[in-house]
């Protein structure tokens, strides 16, 4: 019998044996720490069957106009070191202002990756990227406000559907099922991203300031209600993926504790552990990552689920805001990832994605231990 199947002792059981068997003081609490460590310790199984995406990825935003695509083609063809697209799809994009869906720039663009065999990602942004008329039918809108410096569209008001608001699921279950029936049978889309309670990006925020929390709390519980709707969605893309990988992009939610984050988490493994995948996007090279929140649940799930990570910017940048592909990979190694999704520029140069490809293959065949000890040695340990 394997260590991760033995049974392991219940909560029930550690009581049963700090109340009755007679431990007192310090040995009854160090009994039970024990118990905990013990337990907390034992491996858990592998993710079930291989990783469904590997290698290095790149971000690329639906372009506006089919003008775009003819520059797609050669930049794919050139550069041999990108194993797939993550193509990132604002809602409003793809549909007519009266609802009806309008896939003829999608259609384009994946011909383009069907043209030159290239593997794709489906990421749907919905929050401040809901149509219209989803709020002209009823849904209930949340107004909030840019607040990340780095955006061109810093200070800019926007607004969000509220994530549990009847009328916005039926239209976003809509379109997944929409787009499901026109891709899923793709042998190149591999991958969906889990959005559906969004801000800006695919990840996990929502308008946070302490005014946004006061709104979030008057609309009612809003941990339960957003656990309800991260359930429902994880299954609705699943189910009309039904064998894709199925990836979540972790980040902080409004003021809950990192066990909703885990109570997502759990769901998705308990019903799809084959193919449930985390991301961390704030990979840097600046330092190591470790003791960053959504870093370190990828520490910690990273023996039970599939799970990969998007650098926070631009490699080499004069900001530092990246930092190196050396750190970045000792990063990534760390935490056994599986793929690594690069910024559009880094991922379309040939020469900056040859030198984190490298960087990575280097740092896999020494493993994290034996890197860190390169990097310090050449002075480049950060």
């Amino acid at each position: 019998m394997s260590i991760s199947s033995r049974a392991q002792p219940s909560s029930d059981s550690i009581r049963w044996n700090l109340r009755y068997r007679g431990l007192h003081g310090l040995r009854c609490v160090s009994y039970g720490l024990f118990l905990v460590a013990a337990t907390t310790s034992i491996s858990y199984a592998a993710p079930a069957g291989p990783p469904i995406r590997t290698g290095l990825w790149v971000t690329q935003k639906l372009p506006d106009n089919a003008g775009a695509l003819p520059e797609l083609e050669p930049q794919l063809r050139a550069n041999h070191n990108l194993s797939g697209v993550c193509l990132h799809i604002p809602w409003r994009k793809i549909v007519t202002p009266n609802g009806q869906p309008d896939f003829d720039l999608l259609d384009k663009t994946v011909a383009v990756f069907r043209k030159t065999g290239t593997k794709y990602q489906i990421c749907l942004h919905p929050g401040a990227f809901t149509p219209d008329f989803v709020y002209k039918d009823g849904a209930q809108p949340f107004e909030g406000q840019v607040k990340n410096p780095h955006r061109a569209d810093f200070g800019k008001a926007v607004r969000i559907p509220v994530p549990w608001d009847p009328v916005y699921q039926r239209y976003f279950s809509q379109i997944i099922r929409q787009l499901g029936s026109q891709y899923a049978k793709d042998p190149l889309c591999v991958s969906v991203v889990l959005t559906c309670a969004n801000f800006m990006s695919a990840e996990m925020h929502l308008p946070k300031t302490p005014s946004d929390r006061m709104r979030w709390q008057a609309l009612g519980d809003y941990r339960t209600l957003l656990l309800e709707v991260y359930k429902k969605y994880t299954d609705e893309w699943a189910r009309a993926f039904p064998r894709q990988e199925v990836s979540l992009h972790l980040s902080k939610v409004l003021d809950l504790p990192i066990s909703f984050l885990e109570d997502v988490i759990n769901y998705g493994l308990s019903k799809y552990p084959e193919r449930f995948t985390l991301q961390n996007c704030q990979l840097t090279g600046r330092k190591e990552d470790t003791g960053m929140m959504s870093y370190d649940l990828v520490m910690k799930y990273r023996d039970r689920t599939h799970h990969g990570f998007q650098s926070l910017a631009a490699l080499n940048g004069a900001d530092g805001r990246m930092g190196s592909p050396e750190m970045a990979t000792l990063n990534i190694v760390h935490a056994g990832g599986e793929y690594w999704e690069l910024w559009h520029g880094d991922g379309f140069s040939p020469e900056i994605s040859a030198q984190a490809a490298a960087a990575w293959q280097k740092a896999k065949e020494l493993g994290y231990e034996a890197y860190k000890k390169k990097l310090i040695s050449e002075g480049k340990y950060q």
